[in-house]
């Protein structure tokens, strides 16, 4: 098997890979935040308390969407990683 060297258009495709990767990542960041803040203000207002448990799930969410999108993150990039040591 030839080993084919990468052009600067494969250098140039696998650096917007991994920002749009990146920026996937932070999107699921700023939404666990988003669900976090929600949560934690649903519980801290007094005049909310009939759904209190609504801000515990949007919590219990928030982590549940952080770890996805760290564990997608890590994964892509492991994937794309591989996909370009194999070429």
């Amino acid at each position: 098997m030839e080993e084919r060297e990468m052009i600067l258009r494969d250098h140039l495709a696998l650096d917007r890979t991994k920002l749009a990767n990146q920026r996937t990542l932070l999107a699921f960041v700023r939404t666990s935040l988003y669900l976090v803040v929600s949560g934690i203000a649903v519980i801290k207002v007094d005049f909310l308390d009939k759904i209190r448990f609504l801000g515990f799930i949007l919590v219990g969410i928030s982590l549940i969407v952080l770890i996805l999108g760290i564990w997608n993150y890590f994964h892509f990039r492991k994937k794309m990683m591989n996909q370009y040591r194999q070429e």
